[in-house]
């Protein structure tokens, strides 16, 4: 269960007496819990070489299996696929007309190009069935021989004819009308032959299609014209009758209504007349009132003199003209000479002369506008008579046109729907003849020089995908089925002992006690960090009487029991180390010392304590090795003897700590029997080596006989060959301390 430390609670534990270190230790270990990916990446770290392995057979089986694919070779050519074809002439055939933005019409096409019907008529042309090759080069087997009977030969046609359109691959380009044909056969020549004479025979049956649907058309149109001609000829024939029975005469030509715009055929001579004589009576009409506007405006302007018309005539102008120069004159002399002058007098005298001119000249005009008016009127008059004329014959004739509007209606529909079919005839034959087509090929299709399939690359990236995928799945499936302990935080999560430190792997060549006491390397370092966590186990410090087990032999006990001790040592503790193991002891071996004294002598009843004591290199460091091996170990070890020696190191000769070295807990009692008199015990672990069941049967026997387990060491732990190359390669097991307070705590 995830523990979530929050700031708020980190400030209420700010205000108490009581130390956070708890809270903070629970914070640090929700921290420490790694990541699934950094988990994933560690299983993987750890398993591969099966991993490389299997990714290695991936690829090997991606290159056997291209090895024996037969190799198809793919020769693509393009088609543009118009939805109308060009128009050669400006007529429509008789196919059906399709959506100018529905799919509908290249769905079609598509499914034609894919129709048995033209595969087997590309068969038929390239004599595919009697192709070998063709016939059975997919299989890549012996080409036998063929049938030569006709009902196997129409098997042939038809399997043929699948084979090509399983091989075939039709790839429209989006958004255009560009169609990609590509075809795959063990024969380049073979694939590009295939594709052209799929893209012709296309054409071909397109065209069929739309000439087939042209002649059905013709025959039908056929059939309608002449009945519609039938038709058309009696109604004209009724027509002709009637009008010279009835005297209607009519004129050719074409002519609009005046209502309905609509072209009229054949108007007769009195509706001519009467829109001719209509036509001129409008425009006497409109002549006459403007006559008449004309005569009384000059009327009114000075008889004539100052109308528009005595204005623009020449004569008044010009007497006009003379008079002014007169007047001018006139006034000219006036500054000279009186009125009554002679010259002045003369000087009137033209004067009004002129004036009597002009007078004479506007009623001259005025009577020309007279005239004009009374002409106007006249010829309105005598239009209108003629138009009153012509309206009576007009009612008299549309009473005897009835009928023959009738008949002329019913010859004009059969002349219009005649001229109709005649002409849609003819559009048919023209369009049928033309042979236009609404497919075309863009570009051939030529013979490829690199197969298509197998394809190399991409079988073996999927040979290394397949390869990684089982690879990884078979890691996974290997690390939950391997139960033994391979990271310092498996031994905590597996075990559930407390973690006191890891102890790197050292090759057996290298390991000697020289190691040991250079500080500057990892396995004193290790070491040291586990001291530290000694220290802090219980409130008194670390235990007096330690106990050093494991649950296999060659797990590092006795170097971590030596480790141990020496390090009591140097932070000034008088430390014994005493070998227990009865049936395979090291520690003579280790400091190159003789076995003829120890233990077993003082188990067996010795008591001058001292005489089994030696000193070891390492200042305040005593030495007790296991002395003779005896048949029975479990046996001495289970007297009293054992504790009495113990109660006499520590009272007696006043050691601060003894350091036991003890026999390995699976199959035998010793450990035990050991583990009960020892004031606290070690427990030993190797990485990768200790199966997790036998690590739990051992820490259950030690539970039952009540041991005091402190925790476990993890030796020889390689942290670069499991995936944690910096995360337990400094500071080893210095992490771990908070634990340990809280298991003390």
């Amino acid at each position: 269960m995830a523990i979530s430390i929050t700031s708020q609670e980190l400030r209420r534990n700010e205000g108490s007496s009581e130390p956070s270190h708890k809270t903070l230790d629970l914070f640090l270990q929700q921290q420490e819990a790694e990541s699934p990916l950094s988990q994933y990446f560690q299983v993987i770290f750890r398993r591969r070489w099966i991993v490389l392995a299997l990714i290695l057979a991936g690829l090997l089986g991606a290159l056997f299996a291209n090895a024996i694919t037969v190799k198809l070779y793919r020769s693509s050519g393009t088609l543009q696929i118009e939805r109308e074809a060009a128009r050669v002439v400006n007529v429509d055939d008789t196919s059906p007309k399709v959506n100018a933005t529905g799919q509908e019409f290249y769905q079609t096409q598509y499914g034609l190009l894919r129709s048995r019907a033209l595969a087997e008529m590309t068969v038929a042309s390239l004599n595919l069935s009697d192709n070998k090759e063709f016939m059975y080069g997919y299989s890549g087997k012996a080409l036998p021989a063929l049938a030569p009977s006709s009902n196997d030969r129409r098997k042939r046609e038809l399997a043929a004819a699948a084979l090509l359109i399983s091989h075939l691959t039709i790839e429209p380009v989006r958004g255009s009308g560009i169609v990609k044909l590509s075809f795959d056969s063990p024969s380049p020549e073979l694939s590009a032959t295939v594709v052209n004479s799929l893209a012709k025979n296309f054409i071909m049956s397109n065209l069929n299609r739309r000439y087939q649907s042209t002649g059905y058309a013709r025959s039908f149109l056929k059939g309608q014209i002449e009945q519609v001609r039938q038709k058309l000829e009696d109604s004209e024939r009724k027509l002709v009758d009637y009008a010279s029975r009835e005297k209607i005469i009519t004129l050719d030509g074409t002519t609009t209504s005046a209502k309905t715009g609509a072209p009229q055929e054949g108007t007769s001579i009195v509706s001519n007349d009467l829109r001719s004589l209509s036509d001129a009576l409008n425009t006497a009409k409109v002549d006459r009132a403007l006559a008449e506007s004309r005569f009384k405006e000059a009327r009114r302007a000075n008889s004539g003199i100052d109308s528009a018309e005595g204005v623009s005539d020449p004569t008044i102008g010009a007497i006009r003209s003379s008079r002014a120069n007169l007047a001018a004159e006139y006034q000219r002399l006036l500054a000279q000479f009186r009125p009554d002058y002679p010259q002045m007098i003369a000087l009137r005298q033209q004067i009004a002369e002129l004036d009597r001119q002009i007078g004479r000249q506007g009623s001259s005009v005025l009577r020309s506008l007279n005239a004009n008016f009374l002409a106007a009127v006249e010829r309105e008059n005598s239009l209108q008579q003629q138009v009153n004329q012509l309206k009576q014959s007009m009612l008299a004739l549309r009473s005897r046109s009835v009928e023959y509007n009738t008949l002329t209606r019913d010859a004009d529909t059969n002349r219009s729907l005649y001229d109709a079919l005649l002409q849609r005839y003819k559009e048919v034959g023209i369009s049928g003849g033309v042979g236009t087509n609404n497919v075309s090929i863009v570009d051939n299709a030529l013979p490829p020089k690199n197969p298509v399939v197998p394809n190399t690359r991409m079988n073996l990236l999927l040979g290394l995908l397949a390869g990684a995928l089982v690879g990884i799945a078979t890691a996974f499936m290997l690390d939950q089925l391997d139960e033994s302990i391979i990271a310092p935080h498996d031994l905590e999560r597996k075990l559930g002992v407390p973690l006191l430190g890891s102890v790197p792997r050292v090759a057996d060549s290298e390991l000697s006690i020289d190691l040991l006491e250079d500080s500057k390397t990892p396995l004193a370092e290790a070491y040291l960090s586990l001291q530290t966590a000694l220290r802090l186990t219980t409130s008194k410090g670390a235990p007096r009487v330690l106990f050093v087990t494991s649950s296999r032999p060659s797990e590092g006990k006795s170097t971590t029991a030596m480790a141990v001790a020496r390090n009591f040592a140097s932070l000034g503790k008088k430390t014994i180390l005493i070998d227990a193991d009865l049936r395979n002891p090291s520690v003579h071996k280790m400091l190159g010392l003789t076995n003829l004294a120890g233990l077993t002598n003082l188990l067996a009843g010795a008591t001058n304590l001292s005489e089994y004591i030696r000193q070891s290199p390492t200042s305040r460091l005593s030495i007790m090795s296991s002395g003779p091996i005896p048949p029975n170990p479990a046996e001495l070890l289970a007297g009293l003897n054992l504790s009495q020696t113990l109660e006499r190191l520590l009272h007696e000769l006043d050691y601060d700590h003894v350091v036991i070295d003890g026999p390995p807990v699976l199959g035998l009692a010793d450990a035990p029997l050991i583990a009960s008199y020892a004031e606290a015990t070690m427990f030993v672990i190797a990485a990768r080596n200790t199966h997790t069941r036998t690590a739990r049967g051992s820490l259950r026997r030690l539970i039952d006989v009540h041991a005091n387990i402190l925790g476990a060491v993890l030796t020889k732990f390689d942290a670069k060959k499991v995936g944690y190359d910096y995360g337990y390669s400094y500071d080893y097991g210095d992490k771990r301390v908070g634990f340990m307070k809280r298991v003390t705590g």
